[in-house]
């Protein structure tokens, strides 16, 4: 456009420097306009009967315009510090200003010069309107494309700088999720302590980078371990932050002398004190006393545990607590069932038995049961089995976080 003064750089702003190129391309737009003023000097003498020369009105306008483009050049921050239409306006109030200067420029020159009128014909006045027409119609048209093609770069400009920052932060992001993980998963036993007689296997597998399922299993004397398995209400990042409170919270609540009763009791009133206003946990917290046979256990809202007798049968474990952080003035018991050789308990969350298949099936306690009784191996080989076959059935796209924990008696 005509007063297109920012530069080819990146970065556009109405302060950059013009540079060579586009200052020359500013001169002969001018000049162009000039060329215009001069067609209309010669249209208006032809009008009043005042032949001239069609040439020497150009070399005269040409002349008187040269003399004011640093006047144009210095009017340039009328255009490029003023919105639209503002800048139209300002644009135009220029031209006719110029227009004036040239034309009056123009007849003083003539009559300085004292140069002998031409006759003039009806043809030369036809052409002379019919160029006025063409360039100033070329003028504006390019005026408006060039002002279309520089708000069109500045805007992909400034997408391509917002997509470029916006994939900074999504790498920034995703590399903190990642490290996040990694934290998550120290937080998770690493190995399982594996009483005489007894078998444990555990897996996790979260929706998302990070997840608010949690399980442990703590050595608390040569025969007894105590197990557990969380699932925080919720996903991703808050829900990884109340899973490192809770697992930080157990390990320090989960002593040699503490039933589960005790346990759950003094994690529900922390957590009551401490968590956000609409969050909870569901927890199941077991004492397996390897050489006395028996589970001692609270399930505070969890998924119950199932126990798949050496017999065949199978027996559900629900125990009889509320969720965690909800009710602080709930009281929690003792449940206690005895184990036999050939017994095997299994431990979930509900991303196990609520994960979907195409047909929106959910895997349920059938195919899990199923799934473990068709393994008749270790603990691990059962927990291997198990979650090869969810992660079939729902195609690897778990809707929530998903956790088991199997444990063999032998």
């Amino acid at each position: 456009m005509l007063f297109n003064f920012h530069s080819e750089s990146r970065v556009s702003t109405p302060s950059v420097t013009l540079k060579r190129s586009v200052r020359w391309r500013f001169i002969f737009r001018i000049e162009q306009i000039l060329v215009a003023v001069g067609f209309v000097v010669y249209a208006l003498l032809v009008s009043i009967k005042q032949p001239a020369s069609l040439w020497v009105i150009l070399l005269a306008t040409l002349t008187v315009g040269n003399l004011v483009v640093p006047l144009v050049f210095a009017s340039r921050r009328l255009y490029v510090t003023r919105p639209f239409p503002w800048n139209w306006v300002a644009f135009l109030l220029v031209q006719i200003v110029l227009g004036v200067i040239c034309a009056a420029g123009s007849i003083l020159f003539l009559q300085w010069t004292k140069i002998e009128p031409e006759p003039f014909s009806l043809l030369f006045s036809k052409i002379g309107y019919f160029c006025i027409v063409v360039v100033m119609i070329a003028n504006v048209t390019g005026f408006g494309v060039e002002e279309l093609q520089r708000k069109l770069k500045e805007r992909n400009q400034l997408l391509e700088q917002t997509v470029e920052k916006g994939t900074i932060a999504l790498q920034q992001q995703e590399e903190e999720l990642k490290r996040a993980r990694e934290i998550q998963q120290m937080l998770l036993p690493s190995t399982l302590p594996q009483p005489p007689g007894v078998q444990i296997a555990g897996a996790w597998q979260p929706a998302r980078e990070v997840g608010g399922d949690y399980f442990d299993v703590i050595q608390l004397d040569k025969d007894r371990v105590g197990l557990c398995i969380g699932d925080v209400a919720g996903k991703g990042i808050t829900a990884a932050l109340l899973m490192a409170n809770l697992q930080a919270s157990f390990r320090a609540l989960a002593t040699v002398d503490a039933s589960p009763q005790v346990v759950c009791t003094k994690l529900n009133k922390f957590l009551c004190a401490n968590n956000a206003p609409g969050k909870f946990i569901t927890f199941f917290y077991a004492v397996l006393d390897a050489e006395g046979g028996t589970l001692t256990y609270e399930n505070a809202g969890h998924s119950p545990g199932l126990l798949l007798r050496s017999n065949g049968t199978t027996e559900s474990l629900p125990g009889g607590g509320a969720v965690l952080g909800a009710l602080p003035d709930w009281t929690y018991l003792d449940y206690a069932v005895k184990l036999q050789p050939g017994d095997t308990l299994l431990l979930s969350t509900d991303g196990i038995t609520e994960a979907e298949n195409a047909r929106l099936e959910e895997f349920g306690d059938e195919r899990l049961l199923k799934a473990a009784r068709a393994r008749d191996g270790s603990a691990l080989d059962i927990q291997r089995a198990i979650m090869q076959q969810v992660t079939a059935f729902c195609g690897g796209n778990f809707r929530d976080d998903a956790t088991l924990l199997v444990v063999r008696i032998s």
